[in-house]
């Protein structure tokens, strides 16, 4: 009899009692990846010979995104869980969406105070990474090593907190700060790529070169997830259908229908249902230009934050409502009151056409698209770089996982890398120069130019290829694994892990070593601030903390009790200075 199974199968067996061996979790099969249940005894985290209860070969990754955290073990194909980074009763507290912002005094909650912010997300950070070492990965912070996958553009406060919650909270041995551009092209196979990050607060572009990203040439938006969430809930309020539960048996089949959704209705667990369930990304929309006259605007009518959102749901209807074939889709809600559930209907062409946000350029928006970014951040890259880049273009976030995103991304590129199309032969014979007609020709040639802004990277079109593309039209594209661009990065700081090759570990001694130094300097920098301060005031006679917002010392008529006098731009008790455009300034 075999053996080879002894210890696996569950009930009664005759054989020895072993430990389960270690699996390999990224062998090419059926029963690996997200979508397959995990085997008992699967994990290597806890079925290895190799592990001792105090070992450290296997170490925590972690994934902490501003709306949704990724956390599990290395040598896995999946990760342990994958939950909100807000609680429904932080959510109600606060009326946030995020557990932080990229700029913290903008968070909901905190009224402006960028200290609030910074003690809010501290306290968030905190929660979460007990909860996932409690509730989810059910080990010893103590005794695994951490590798966190770091975004382009994730604020340094984020940083901060996370450090301080590992190594004072949880007491970790060592802490990783691995970007997450490099970790998703490592779970492809590669070092070197263009990954475009589309996750909830901001889009990243980042060039990544033999394994060192290149922060000076990305680029980012904050055309993303929480704008398309946002402008989903706008078109959603004007256009969809509300159909209220019946009131009685009798009028079940005569219900009314109004237009448009209450904004209660409209809540985020209700926005991202019909964001993943319905919504995907069309075709290039030839027919996009508004007409002139449907642009105009008075400018001398006050605009409220109500009618410029109808203003934008309007001009989205005429602009997609007609050319859309995709069909009306129905989601039923539980109603409060009533017989019956209440029936929602979501028109065809807001399924089709709500990711439109993030490839078009709007009227008066500040926020440039995600493909002008991507064509920003090639031309600005020297030019033995582009070729390789742009051949290894990987797409990751939460966001570029709705259908037809990746698609549509490589359409739009190859219609502004590939040049307009020009007749064959010249009607117009060349003129000579320093004439008139040479110059009017010159002239015209400078307004092709500006209306061609990418003409330099023509000649990529060629090589344009996505990794991870679904339904690649050559055979350079396609070529990554099956895992979703929100998997994508922790995918690949479990295999860094895995091999033990994540970037440079901060321990907990050093950590203590440079937090004790950094106190001792802020300590004795404190202690010059006040040294000096005393002897300032002992020299000038009045004390330095006396002295009111906008005041300075000197002589003059206006001087107050401590021989001071107002400066020039100060008003009076007012923190702040006039504007200096509207008048002279009074002495």
């Amino acid at each position: 009899m075999s053996d080879s199974n002894t210890g696996l199968v569950p009930g009664p067996s005759t054989g020895p009692l072993t430990t389960p061996t270690k699996r390999a979790a990224f062998a090419a099969s059926a029963d690996a990846g997200p979508s397959r249940v995990r085997l008992a005894g699967a994990s290597p985290a806890y079925s290895s010979r190799r592990h001792s209860l105090y070992g450290i070969e296997d170490r925590v990754v972690i994934d902490p995104g501003s709306r949704v955290w990724k956390v599990g073990f290395s040598g896995e194909p999946d990760p342990r869980s994958v939950f909100h980074s807000l609680d429904s009763k932080d959510v109600e507290e606060t009326r946030a969406t995020e557990a932080w912002d990229l700029d913290l005094s903008l968070m909901g909650g905190v009224n402006g105070d960028r200290v609030e912010g910074d003690r809010l997300v501290g306290v968030r950070v905190v929660k979460k990474l007990r909860e996932a070492y409690v509730k989810y990965l059910m080990t010893d912070s103590k005794a695994r090593k951490v590798i966190i996958l770091e975004n382009t553009y994730l604020p340094i406060a984020v940083k901060e907190h996370i450090a301080r919650a590992l190594f004072d909270n949880l007491h970790v041995p060592s802490v990783s700060f691995t970007p997450s551009s490099l970790l998703a092209l490592v779970a492809c196979g590669r070092i070197t790529g263009l990954v475009v990050d589309v996750g909830w607060l901001e889009s990243t572009i980042t060039p990544v070169y033999h394994s060192r990203p290149l922060y000076m040439l990305s680029r980012s938006t904050p055309l993303a997830g929480r704008k398309l969430h946002r402008h989903l809930r706008t078109l959603l309020h004007h256009h969809a259908i509300y159909i209220p539960p019946p009131s009685s048996l009798g009028n079940i089949h005569d219900r009314p229908r109004t237009k448009g959704l209450p904004m209660d209705v409209l809540s985020d667990e209700f926005i991202e249902r019909v964001l993943t369930e319905s919504c995907f990304v069309g075709n290039i929309h030839l027919n996009s230009v508004v007409e002139e006259e449907d642009q105009r605007m008075d400018i001398d009518e006050p605009s409220t934050e109500e009618s410029e959102s109808s203003r934008i749901a309007q001009e989205w209807e005429k602009r997609y409502a007609d050319s859309s074939t995709a069909k009306d889709l129905s989601f039923r809600i539980p109603s409060r009151s009533g017989f019956g559930p209440t029936t929602i209907m979501v028109p065809g062409w807001i399924r089709e056409r709500v990711a439109e946000l993030l490839f078009t350029d709007e009227e008066g928006s500040e926020d440039q698209s995600i493909l002008k970014m991507i064509l920003d951040c090639l031309s600005k890259l020297p030019i033995d770089l582009r070729p390789p880049l742009i051949s290894s273009l990987l797409i990751v976030g939460g966001t570029a996982s709705l259908p037809g995103f990746i698609p549509r991304l490589r359409i739009s590129l190859l219609h502004h890398l590939l040049p307009p199309p020009t007749p064959s032969t010249d009607p117009h014979p060349k003129h000579p120069l320093n004439t008139t007609e040479s110059r009017r020709e010159e002239a015209s040639q400078w307004k092709k130019k500006s209306r061609e802004p990418y003409k330099e990277i023509y000649g990529l079109a060629s090589s344009l290829a996505i990794i991870n593309d679904p339904s690649p039209v050559d055979g350079k594209s396609g070529n990554g694994p099956r895992w979703t661009p929100g998997l994508m990065g922790w995918v690949g700081g479990s295999l860094a892990g895995a091999l033990k090759t994540s970037s440079n570990e901060i321990t907990r001694e050093s950590y203590d070593t440079s937090l004790s130094h950094s106190i001792a300097r802020g300590e004795v920098y404190k202690e010059e601030l006040d040294l000096s301060s005393i002897e300032i005031s002992t020299s000038l006679g009045i004390n330095i903390e006396d002295l009111k917002v906008g005041r300075a010392l000197g002589g003059g008529d206006d001087e107050d009790e401590y021989g001071t006098k107002r400066k020039r731009g100060w008003r009076d008790h007012v923190v702040g200075m006039d504007d200096w455009t509207r008048g002279a300034v009074k002495v």
